[in-house]
């Protein structure tokens, strides 16, 4: 099983439809996967689940996308030259123990010419620092309203031989 985080919390999100896109093209090879929004994260877990408390609803999101699969695949959006925080605040509630030894492929977002590259490396010394192995290859999807076309679909072929690439050394982990 594979999971695909759609990295923001905003609603309706090119995030999500990327997420969307990942999650056919893996269904077209054959694989398990399901996609997480963080806009459907309970809106009190930061409050809660990060520091001692248990909040029901954060473990089974957790233990469902997180814990259990054994890959990820990580879309996330440029936000003033990173990730978004919410991101970040959902990762602070994984237990690391339950998250070393998966493997993840990053995918970054923007509307900019960077397809938020500067995001994707800091997540990556994040998750190196969980013990999380980091595909070499990412997605940097750049001016992201060019790419798309109107059934959500990417419409570059250069990128979509990266993203086959990309897909298949994370398959074969």
């Amino acid at each position: 099983m594979i999971t695909i985080i759609a990295g923001t919390n905003r609603k309706n999100s090119v995030t999500l439809k990327v997420a969307r896109y990942y999650e056919k093209l893996l269904n077209q090879r054959g694989e398990s996967c399901q996609v997480l929004d963080l806009a459907t994260l309970p809106r009190d877990f930061v409050f809660s689940s990060l520091y001692g408390e248990e909040n029901l609803d954060f473990s089974q999101i957790t233990e469902q996308f997180i814990f259990a699969p054994s890959k990820l695949v990580v879309v996330t959006p440029e936000y003033n030259g990173s990730f978004p925080g919410i991101m970040k605040s959902f990762i602070d509630g994984w237990n690391p123990r339950k998250v070393s030894d998966k493997w993840v492929a990053l995918v970054g977002v923007s509307s900019g010419r960077q397809g938020n590259a500067r995001g994707m490396d800091d997540l990556t010394n994040i998750l190196n620092y969980l013990k999380i192995n980091v595909i070499p290859v990412k997605s940097p999807l750049s001016q992201i309203f060019n790419l798309l076309n109107d059934n959500g679909d990417i419409s570059d072929d250069g990128m979509n031989d990266l993203i086959s690439l990309q897909l298949d050394l994370l398959i074969e982990k």
